[in-house]
């Protein structure tokens, strides 16, 4: 797993959760999470999930911490249990640091009685693709929102953490799956 901290602000408006964007920030290919601060305005026509743009959703943080997840060669159901395998990391390591009571649920966390998060994972043409956003500042958020400034939890900090945690875990799957023969 190749991890970048981008520096500086980049905005998310959905189409950095391609290939090309994690190609752009990882060249050379293999699994990559790609981790950055900015601003999150996800138009309708950008939106993966179904069920939020029939519902008429939208998706908008004044400041968000994003993590942009590529795995060549999984399907979607394993797309979707490594979303929530980063999801529940990301939950741990900001209650760890915080204090805080953080509730998942399925990949949405919850905290001080508002969303704390935005995810969703999708195919790519070489495997998926996971976007996990987790709200810095909320001003401005269409639904009751709460934020890492809110847990007083550093954002930087955060993306660190949690990109290495995910690192060491994905590692760990991989030698996991490389140490045990098959049986009948």
């Amino acid at each position: 797993m190749n991890v970048v901290l981008v520096e500086g602000e980049l905005a998310y408006d959905g189409l950095q959760l391609s290939t090309d964007f994690v190609g752009q920030h990882v060249p050379g290919g293999g699994d990559a999470l790609v981790a950055f601060l900015g601003e999150a305005d996800v138009p309708t026509e950008h939106m993966v999930d179904l069920e939020d743009v029939e519902a008429g959703f939208s998706i908008y943080s004044p400041l968000m911490a994003h993590m942009v997840v590529e795995h060549h060669g999984m399907s979607l159901r394993e797309g979707v249990r490594a979303q929530r395998l980063l999801v529940r990391i990301a939950a741990e390591w900001a209650a760890a640091r915080s204090g805080a009571a953080i509730e998942i649920r399925g990949d949405d966390l919850f905290v001080l009685g508002g969303k704390l998060s935005v995810s969703i994972a999708t195919t790519s043409p070489r495997g998926v693709l996971i976007h996990l956003g987790v709200n810095v500042d909320t001003q401005g958020a269409p639904v009751k929102a709460a934020g890492l400034r809110d847990l007083r939890v550093a954002p930087e900090e955060f993306l660190r953490g949690v990109a290495r945690a995910y690192e060491s875990e994905t590692h760990s799957i991989d030698h996991a799956v490389g140490k045990v023969r098959p049986v009948r």
